[in-house]
């Protein structure tokens, strides 16, 4: 190329400016103010590792498993007699109202998503999609959008101001399809003794071992009110007063026959005294320390409750302290018991107590008695969150004394935290959290940021809940009364950062030390305020994030959109916003179908299937970035199965090049280095716009439709013309410019074929025209 644009004692030197790669964007600054590497605009685009610009990939239909079962009205209808009457189907599936990701307690290779239709809740299997399970409300329906989660192995449907629903998927193998129940709600049976008879209690490798429930929950706290329950029974050795942790809840299970018994008198040792009973039960499954039933013998001596001593095959061992009948009739059986155990260690015993005598001793167990007002059950929350083997939910409600009523308590910024391991038991006083009392301020959301931390967001103000073990020595500050949260689904935890979308944008706070969080100055959105700005802040609380693959997925509604339709998403590897993604909503062959939703993001799957999945009001599960056609395939209408084609709109908008001045220009060519896929080819046009003198309308650099026919032919790999950029190939694109006068230049390129990468761009051009008149 020239150096000069004329060889007089007037020329003008060319000059050039180069982007030898691309790591974001920037739409807050004027796009003359941008640097090196920072696009305008980037629509629908990913910038990889390599410094590449490339259309994402397109958008797969996973599955579309709910049908609307008709209508939801007949029509037409009239109102006089003879008329067609009005029929309300109260089953027709209308709307998809939550979402989540559940993980199979019964296998961990499996994860589901579940959807939350009107009438049922539908389990789609990550792995193998066609695999689906319907989870029926028991009668129960859902009207209104709600919050679902997994915690204690248990699927939980949130609803607000009303009973929440619930499954332990652990005990009921999803599989099954079963039904979901209410919660328990109703005036709540404060704790009581457990008093254990004789045979209801043994010591066993140093464990306590407990033959009846009387409703404690895995992780509960009981206390020991007695070692014994009467002055002439035998000790348990218990010390007064220690507190204990429930290990192990057992459930009672089906029986399994005794083919075969004996019994032998034991001298000396821990069961000096006692008779050693070794029965056969093929398949029995018991382990050492498991209380059993014994049936069937027609002997008390022997019938009752026992106690797993050893374990041998199919043998196992139990002691009884008198001599039984040990005939066999065939209809003998062994079964094992509700019940649960703690694990002992010398400072809980006062005396030491042989297995055997523990047989024998009564002692007496409280729960764990609430400090405050009592315990209450699952106060009907909006969401709830899981938080150190605990649930965190918002406290707007009280539970009345009768069953599925609640009175709403005008308290918008309460939190109530639950006991360990169990959703349903929660302390109104030490379990209750209150912030900006009296202020105007409500709960927006929190985030189990830690082991010991709780965060708690409120619309105005974000505070931090602070303590481990007992609720009493929980403590609650403020973080800032400067920002807050304006949607609960937009916060995540990336390492050390909390990122969440705040009036300010998307905001971050920071990990300082081991006990401080603090709030980053600007917010992580500052280079795309513009596109913040076009939130629709009348339906901002719907938006939804989830961080995978090293970058932050926000999804928002713009414009004048009431629901999700745009995406978000920041590049951590590159620290910059990468691209605002949208679906287009004309298909392949140019007709219009209903805009897609972005409702909920959800991070599901292992190995190839793992992925970020939209879950949307429509009954579609999509996967983000499937297919390297540039195609997406999406379904938007609740019930059809039919995915509609629409192609992928990539651009990339360039910064301004000004040739390093504010002088004015003569800009002459372009150089651009484009790559199609390993596998698809592609095709992008360009256009140009300039500033100073403003090009109205823009400069079509591909005058004859895309770059594969202005400045193509291409050769394959088979070595064959093609106007597209073939497969696996790269092109060197130089193009006029036309000497256009302007101050600066900026281009556009939109994919009209596949996935082209844009990887570099160079703008060559003269100072000229140094009048000192005015332009625009």
């Amino acid at each position: 190329m020239a150096r000069y644009d004329t060889y007089t004692r007037f020329d003008d030197r060319m000059l050039e400016e180069l982007d030898r790669g691309f790591i974001g964007f920037n739409n807050r600054l004027r796009p003359d103010q941008l640097t090196s590497g920072v696009l305008f605009d980037s629509q629908n685009g990913r910038m990889a590792q390599n410094g590449e610009w490339q259309t994402r990939k397109g958008i797969d239909n996973i599955k579309a498993p709910l049908s609307v079962g008709g209508s939801a009205l007949t029509l037409p209808f009239t109102l006089d007699d003879g008329g067609t009457e009005p029929q309300l189907n109260d089953t027709a599936v209308n709307e998809i109202y939550g979402s989540c990701i559940f993980s199979d307690p019964n296998d961990e290779s499996e994860s589901y998503i579940i959807l939350a239709a009107n009438t049922k809740a539908v389990a789609i299997k990550v792995s193998d999609p066609s695999t689906t399970y319907d989870l029926s409300y028991g009668g129960e329906t859902i009207s209104s959008p709600v919050e679902m989660i997994q915690a204690f192995n248990k699927l939980i449907i949130f609803r607000k101001g009303d009973t929440p629903l619930e499954k332990d998927l652990s005990a009921t193998n999803i599989n099954t399809s079963p039904a979901l129940d209410k919660v328990t709600s109703g005036e709540y049976s404060q704790p009581t003794q457990i008093v254990c008879a004789a045979g209801e209690f043994a010591l066993i490798e140093n464990r306590g071992v407990v033959h009846q429930t009387d409703g404690v929950s895995q992780g509960d706290i009981i206390s020991v009110v007695g070692d014994k329950t009467l002055s002439a029974d035998q000790t348990s050795g218990l010390v007064i007063g220690e507190r204990l942790t429930v290990a192990k809840v057992f459930t009672a299970g089906s029986t399994t026959s005794i083919t075969n018994v004996t019994k032998a008198l034991i001298t000396g040792g821990e069961f000096d005294g006692l008779y050693k009973i070794t029965a056969t039960a093929s398949g029995h499954g018991k382990n050492v320390g498991d209380p059993i039933t014994i049936a069937n013998f027609g002997d008390v001596k022997i019938d009752g409750k026992r106690f797993v001593a050893e374990v041998n095959g199919n043998d196992i061992v139990f002691y009884v302290p008198q001599n039984p009948s040990i005939t066999l009739t065939g209809d003998e059986t062994l079964a094992l018991a509700a019940g649960f155990e703690f694990y002992l260690d010398a400072s809980k015993t006062s005396t030491h107590v042989t297995d055997g005598q523990s047989l024998t001793s009564t002692p007496v167990f409280a729960r764990k008695v609430s400090e405050g007002l009592g315990f209450s059950h699952m106060p009907a929350p909006e969401y709830g969150v899981y938080h150190q083997r605990r649930l965190a939910v918002p406290y707007r409600y009280s539970v009345d004394d009768v069953a599925d009523t609640y009175s709403d308590r005008k308290i918008f910024d309460e939190i109530l935290i639950s006991d360990i391991l169990d959703t349903d038991t929660y302390d109104q006083v030490y379990g209750q959290f209150r912030f900006n009392a009296g202020r105007s301020d409500f709960n927006v959301g929190m985030l189990s940021f830690s082991d010991d931390k709780l965060v708690v967001f409120n619309r105005n103000s974000i505070h931090i809940v602070v303590g481990n073990g007992d609720l009493g020595g929980f403590q609650s500050q403020l973080l800032t009364d400067e920002v807050g949260l304006t949607a609960k689904n937009s916060v995540i935890q990336v390492g050390n950062q909390i990122i969440f979308l705040s009036d300010n944008g998307v905001y971050g706070l920071s990990f300082v030390d081991l006990y401080n969080l603090r709030g980053n100055e600007v917010p992580l959105s500052e280079s795309i305020q513009k596109t913040i700005d076009i939130i629709n802040k009348a339906h901002v609380d719907k938006a939804s994030a989830v961080y995978f693959d090293n970058k932050y997925y926000l999804a928002v509604p713009t414009g004048t959109s009431e629901v999700n339709n745009t995406l978000l998403i920041y590049n951590f590897l590159n620290k910059s916003w990468e691209s605002i993604d949208t679906v287009n909503n004309v298909d392949t062959d140019g007709n219009t179908f209903s805009s897609f939703e972005f409702t909920k993001l959800l991070v599901a799957g292992k190995g190839l299937k793992r992925g970020v999945y939209v879950t949307n009001t429509d009954g579609g599960i999509h996967r983000l970035e499937v297919f390297a056609d540039g195609i997406d395939r999406v379904i938007t209408d609740i019930g059809s199965t039919t995915e509609v084609q629409t192609r992928v709109q990539g651009s990339a908008t360039t910064r301004m090049f000004t040739l390093g001045s504010i002088d004015r220009k003569k800009f002459n060519n372009f150089e651009l280095h484009l790559q199609s896929g390993p596998d698809d080819s592609s095709d992008v046009s360009i256009s140009a716009v300039s500033e100073n003198l403003d090009s109205e309308p823009s400069l079509n650099l591909t005058p004859s439709g895309t770059v594969g026919t202005t400045y193509g032919p291409f050769k394959n790999s088979d070595g064959f013309d093609q106007s597209s950029i073939p497969s696996g190939e790269d092109v060197s694109v130089r193009g006029r410019i036309g000497n256009k006068r302007a101050y600066g230049l900026q281009l556009t390129l939109t994919s009209t074929l596949g996935r082209p990468r844009f990887r570099s761009l160079k703008i060559a051009g003269a100072e000229t025209f140094r009048s000192t008149s005015s332009v625009q």
